[in-house]
């Protein structure tokens, strides 16, 4: 019995994620300088002619990573609009400690090892600027509105918070391929919240004045 199209765009679809799957894993072993599509089609069990045929290039492919970076990151960003802004900060964070710690090669581990090493095409790399860009922008939005209603830190400005936060969670994407284990574990969500909340008034201490320079004694005493 012949396959109907919805078979065969399911199987399209699925072959195309075996071959992401595959290309990640190569990215992530030999890096996107060394890694050719006779690679990415051996590690899939492909050929290279099935291989091209859904992808032109390594390139192609990678840019297929890129964009189911994006997607994930923006979905984070975008579920749970109905939750205040602190708890939508939780979830995002949430989901990003999961990918990092299910142990398989995460596509933002991959894209983050290429621009470390400076293989990115540069189409691709002004591109995912202008991502990080928006993504910053986004977060230091929410953190602005969990600020306002109390639940967030408001001492410091939102965009250097949304840097931190961004920072740590990029940090945590060194469990590559090469060292899936490091030698102390992934920080909790609550953990890595703590640092954005306000402390309580007990935790709070008075900051003493600052001391004038030695040199400005010095100048006084002359003076005096």
């Amino acid at each position: 019995m012949p396959r109907s199209p919805k078979d065969n765009l399911e199987i399209r679809g699925a072959r195309r994620e075996e071959i992401l799957r595959a290309a990640s894993q190569v990215f992530s072993e030999k890096g996107f300088a060394r890694t050719k599509i006779s690679d990415i089609a051996t590690a899939a069990g492909l050929s290279h002619g099935l291989v091209y045929h859904y992808f032109p290039s390594k390139e192609a492919v990678f840019e297929a990573i890129v964009d189911m970076m994006i997607a994930k990151i923006n979905a984070d960003m975008e579920m749970g609009t109905d939750l205040p802004p602190f708890d939508r900060l939780c979830a995002a964070i949430d989901r990003s400690r999961e990918r990092t710690c299910h142990g398989g090669v995460d596509a933002g581990r991959v894209v983050s090892q290429a621009m470390m090493q400076g293989a990115v095409p540069d189409h691709l790399r002004d591109r995912l600027l202008d991502h990080m860009r928006a993504a910053h922008q986004r977060a230091a939005d929410l953190i602005a509105r969990a600020q306002a209603d109390g639940s967030i830190d408001d001492s410091i400005e939102p965009s250097e918070m949304a840097s931190t936060l961004i920072c740590l969670l990029r940090g945590m994407s060194i469990r590559m391929l090469g060292m899936p284990d490091l030698p102390f574990p992934i920080p909790q969500t609550d953990t890595i919240l703590r640092l954005l909340r306000p402390r309580p008034a007990s935790e709070k201490t008075r900051r003493a004045p600052p001391r004038p320079a030695r040199g400005a004694h010095v100048t006084r005493a002359r003076k005096s």
